[in-house]
């Protein structure tokens, strides 16, 4: 199970024969899930005594794809093979009308009409048939024999009978020599004509239907290319999501004019390469501190909140898009989301990334604004919830702008709750400074907690310390102005247990009043409720 929303996986190459010895850790078998590839590796020393699944098959997890025996081992004691399903041995002539199969047909039908993109129906019959009358098996489908029988799915057997072809004389094409319906219309001459093909095409649902036949209607396919593993993978959790999935999408403009500053003053002050798409994902986990129920999984009917915040960025590649996951994004500081974003997709783009790069996402963030898109609705990716759409950014009258696209599963919230968790985005993006003091206070070592840490990193920058000093100044200008009292100027240090403030006043200031002006200038400070203690610091006063 590679990954938690894994339905199928597909063999992509064995690596060594059936009756080779191998030792333990040994490279085995090549297996595809979702975005990325697997080497499954020997547990012991011993002989590939059996191969149960062929490359090219898609199985479910938990299949066994063969069997590793040690020097004492049997075949005997090993789990059985899949079931099988035995082609029909008393295959109805091209005449007959009657579009009842046998029970393995059924079966079989049954998977191929799923919602799974036709994963179903591999699995189903994948793995190698009975021996047919003739003695021949492969390790795959059933094939053609001496005695005429062959394997096609009950939809492939009616559209021979419609055109009045033997499914016994039509050479398979498919996996494991499956008849499929291209050959079919290749046995009838249908596909003779130029341009003329017999593929089968995708459905709006996923699925599979029978392909436009081009020569009646006038054009010419220039050429066809099947769907890479990744790409049915992203095609098959598209469609099942946009059908599933209740898709809302409630839109906002935003300004970032100070999270694009902010992210380019941090960069410089903490020699880290901060961008505004880190800022972007520290306004996020801080939308999903507050509004949890978009940091949840939506599986069987409930809802399950997560406790970590996992954060997937969005990545374009030349094979697809892919989201790799900023595990517990809710411990790190700025700098460190920003390098571990980085590293991600750096490795994505290299193609060295594995299923731990791409698992436990909680919440997913795409951004169309560098190919000039303004404003989309995107497809969520289950068992989330939600995905946030970026639009370019912009230039108005109120400064630099862009389009924030929430799509929610409505099943789960409602449009009101996705309102609510944009505006806190956006008051996020439009005081970065409290962001950035937010995440200066957590270290490394604060990973594993969904909780803001209470320790303090060393590498808080200067810019927050003077940013939360301006911002207790004009609280205690409000305050002295009431009362007549001096305005003193403060310095804030977060690298201790404690933010430490050091307050500079005039000499005909009372060391006592300004004691006081101060702890009820940090208690009302707008960093109160995001720096941990802030309104007890540790406290000097220099009446000079």
């Amino acid at each position: 199970m590679m990954g938690n929303t894994m339905e199928s996986g597909h063999l992509v190459e064995w690596q060594v024969a059936e009756g080779d010895a191998v030792e333990a850790d040994d490279e085995l078998v090549l297996v595809e899930s979702e975005k990325a590839s697997n080497e499954i590796v020997a547990e012991q020393d011993g002989v590939l005594a059996r191969v149960d699944v062929t490359a090219g098959e898609e199985v479910p997890p938990g299949t066994v794809l063969g069997i590793v025996a040690g020097p004492d081992e049997s075949l005997d004691d090993a789990p059985a093979p899949r079931s099988r399903i035995e082609p029909d041995s008393a295959d109805e002539s091209p005449d007959t009308d009657t579009d009842a199969g046998t029970d393995g047909e059924a079966a079989t039908e049954a998977a191929a009409d799923t919602d799974d993109g036709g994963a179903g129906a591999e699995s189903a019959t994948a793995g190698g048939d009975a021996p047919d009358a003739s003695g021949d098996e492969t390790d795959g489908e059933a094939v053609p024999t001496a005695d005429g029988h062959a394997f096609a799915s009950p939809s492939t057997r009616r559209l021979a009978r419609e055109h009045g072809v033997s499914i016994r004389e039509v050479s398979g094409t498919g996996i494991g020599s499956r008849v499929t319906d291209s050959d079919v219309r290749a046995a009838s001459g249908e596909t003779d004509r130029p341009g003329a093909t017999g593929v089968e095409a995708p459905d709006a649902t996923g699925g599979r239907r029978e392909a436009r036949d081009p020569g009646t209607l006038g054009v010419t396919i220039e050429r066809e290319q099947e769907l890479s593993s990744m790409r049915r993978t992203i095609a098959d959790r598209m469609s099942r999501s946009s059908r599933d999935a209740p898709h809302v999408t409630n839109k906002r403009e935003v300004a970032i004019g100070d999270a694009l500053a902010a992210a380019d003053d941090l960069a410089d002050e903490l020699d880290a390469p901060i961008g505004f798409t880190d800022v972007l994902v520290a306004a996020v986990v801080r939308a999903l501190d507050r509004h949890p129920e978009f940091n949840a999984w939506f599986e069987g009917g409930r809802l399950r909140f997560v406790a970590e915040r996992n954060v997937a960025v969005a990545v374009d590649t030349d094979a697809g898009l892919v989201t790799p996951v900023i595990r517990e994004a809710a411990g790190r500081s700025l700098a460190g989301i920003a390098t571990e974003r980085r590293r991600l997709t750096d490795t994505v783009l290299e193609g060295n990334y594995t299923m731990d790069d791409l698992s436990g996402g909680t919440f997913t963030i795409t951004n169309l604004g560098m190919f000039g898109v303004d404003s989309f609705d995107p497809i969520i990716n289950p068992p989330q919830v939600s995905i946030l759409g970026v639009g370019r950014i912009r230039d108005d009258d109120e400064g630099k702008q862009c389009t924030l696209s929430l799509s929610f599963d409505h099943r789960a919230v409602d449009g009101a709750d996705a309102a609510r968790f944009l505006d806190t985005i956006a008051e996020g993006l439009a005081a970065p400074s409290v962001l950035a003091a937010e995440r200066a206070r957590l270290g490394a070592d604060a990973a594993g907690s969904s909780r803001l840490a209470a320790g303090r990193s060393a590498e808080a920058p200067d810019g927050v310390g003077a940013a939360i000093a301006s911002d207790i100044r004009e609280r205690a200008l409000e305050i002295a102005t009431t009362h007549d009292w001096p305005v003193p100027e403060f310095e804030v240090d977060l690298r201790g247990d404690r933010p430490a403030v050091a307050v500079t006043a005039p000499d005909t200031a009372s060391p006592a009043t300004m004691k006081r002006l101060t702890y009820a200038a940090c208690r009302e400070s707008s960093y109160a409720g995001t720096i941990t203690e802030l309104h007890d610091p540790a406290l000097t006063v220099d009446c000079g």
